[in-house]
């Protein structure tokens, strides 16, 4: 299974042992990415989660038991096929399981560099609308959603060709690609969802 692990993954949603999905404790959504190159994984996490954890290093497959460095078993987790493009990691010391789904190249963005930062944009999906301003390069504010006194917080990073934000309220965005003032992003939750940011002034 190494080797079908090649690629680069993105957090989906949690399950418990009974099957129920699991909210993460602190409100922020499952933010993290496994990018997997042979036997050298990388995994990253959203900055403003709990532990804002980042990790290289070398792994190997023990059965189905992800093992670091060698000798060093990581959280006794066990990596299990759900589909192609699906895998589920569960934590036995955790008792959750967190599924990923894998990026597929044609998502990369390939459009010129662009900013966010000090840009106000319109997201609509379905009938709901919310009008976002990104006011730094951390901080956001959202016309929908507020997490009492707290502030919002995104991260952008681009991991192998693929334009990430995270953010505190969502599960991680895909930027696909910008096209005039509209950015086209997609989310993998249960399934994937797909969406348009329109530019405004």
């Amino acid at each position: 299974m190494g080797t079908k692990l090649n690629g680069t993954w993105i957090s989906a949603y949690k399950y418990d042992e009974d099957d129920r999905l699991v909210k993460a404790a602190t409100g922020i959504p499952f933010n993290e990415i496994f990018t997997f190159n042979k036997d050298t994984f990388n995994f990253k996490q959203f900055k403003y989660q709990l532990f804002n954890y980042e990790r290289t290093d070398i792994f190997k497959l023990k059965g189905n038991k992800f093992v670091i460095a060698n000798n060093e078993p990581y959280l006794s987790d066990v990596i299990e096929s759900l589909t192609y493009d699906s895998i589920v990691i569960n934590g036995l010391n955790s008792g959750w399981n967190r599924v990923y789904k894998r990026l597929a190249d044609s998502l990369k963005n390939k459009t010129p560099e662009f900013k966010l930062t000090g840009k106000s944009f319109v997201r609509n999906y379905r009938r709901w609308a919310d009008t976002i301003h990104f006011v730094n390069d951390s901080v956001y504010t959202s016309n929908n959603y507020k997490i009492g006194n707290s502030e919002l917080k995104w991260e952008r990073i681009n991991k192998d060709g693929f334009d990430i934000l995270f953010t505190n309220i969502y599960p991680p965005f895909v930027l696909k690609k910008r096209i005039g003032k509209d950015i086209l992003l997609s989310t993998f939750e249960y399934e994937k969802e797909d969406y348009i940011l329109t530019e405004i002034e």
